[in-house]
């Protein structure tokens, strides 16, 4: 692979790390205010545990990425 796709793929993980650590935020934020009555406050806890499992696979992927595939 030539240096610019290593280069889109680290861009592309650590720009998908920072928007699901976001994401995570305002889940939390959002449970811990309450909700606003649209999403049940077990559905937040839901979206917060896949959200979390989602940025462990995306952690996982910058870690290769950064080994084996960007130099």
């Amino acid at each position: 692979m030539n240096n610019d796709i290593h280069n889109r793929a680290h861009n592309k993980a650590f720009s998908k790390i920072l928007t699901l650590q976001r994401d995570i935020s305002k889940l939390n934020e959002d449970i811990r205010s309450g909700g606003d009555g649209r999403i049940s406050l077990d559905a937040l806890k839901d979206c917060v545990r896949s959200t979390r499992t989602d940025l462990q696979v995306w952690q996982f992927i910058s870690t290769l990425i950064e080994k084996y595939g960007y130099k």
